[in-house]
């Protein structure tokens, strides 16, 4: 391989994790809701999404059988409550702060 050629494949490499840094785990394209837009529109945001979306379905994956519906049914009120942050004066800041601290409370089971 020339150094040409290793030097594309390297960025390459560096640059796929950034690129998919910067997009939620939900398709962008069937966002309806103004928090999801917000989302699909701050690399930021996006990353928390992304960040949430890969400790939710670690959580699952170790989590019985028989307690997978509570987990989803908690999530789904969470959606609600991070949904609700369009009544927010800070929609931006209301969104971080409710991935943080569902991240977070993941992180401690």
């Amino acid at each position: 391989m020339t150094k040409t050629a290793l030097t594309l494949l390297a960025a390459g490499c560096l640059a796929a994790p950034l690129a998919n840094a910067a997009y939620p785990s939900f398709d962008c394209a069937k966002a309806t809701h103004e928090a999801e837009q917000l989302i699909c529109k701050d690399a930021e945001l996006a990353a928390l999404d992304q960040s949430l979306a890969e400790l939710y379905a670690t959580l699952m994956k170790h989590t019985p059988a028989s307690q997978q519906g509570a987990l989803k049914t908690e999530q789904r009120g969470w959606v609600k409550g991070r949904n609700d942050c369009w009544k927010s004066d800070d929609q931006r800041g209301c969104i971080k702060a409710e991935y943080r601290s569902r991240i977070n409370e993941l992180k401690d089971r």
